[in-house]
């Protein structure tokens, strides 16, 4: 585990030549504005810097995010943090290779996270 987990860690500090432009529709579904949104490897929490831009998605809204990923993997996690302070919220295993359009929603009082999305 220690030495796939070490793989993962440096496909991130790889070279440009070695990512991938990872873009897609991202619609707020929750009643919270988020301000940030980072990416991991399934399950491994070795989360990108924030690569949304100001200003937060309102609830509701829908924005087209891109960035960078590692070129040898797609299914991932995301992780979002909102502007009003709330614990950041994780949405798992998803294939960021194919996806086009995602919807995130997010129950604050039961900790639960669904989306909704098109690839």
């Amino acid at each position: 585990m220690l030495r796939k987990s070490l793989a993962v860690l440096l496909s991130f500090a790889a070279t440009e030549v070695a990512a991938q432009e990872t873009s897609f529709l991202l619609i707020n579904g929750t009643a919270y504005p988020i301000s940030q949104l980072a990416v991991s490897p399934v399950d491994l929490g070795f989360w990108t810097p924030n690569f949304l831009r100001p200003p937060p998605i309102k609830a509701g809204e829908r924005r087209q995010v891109s960035f960078k990923a590692p070129a040898d993997y797609c299914q991932a996690d995301l992780r979002v943090e909102f502007a009003d302070g709330g614990n950041p919220a994780i949405w798992e295993d998803l294939n960021i290779c194919t996806l086009s359009k995602i919807k995130l929603q997010y129950d604050r009082m039961s900790g639960v996270t669904t989306a909704s999305y098109d690839e």
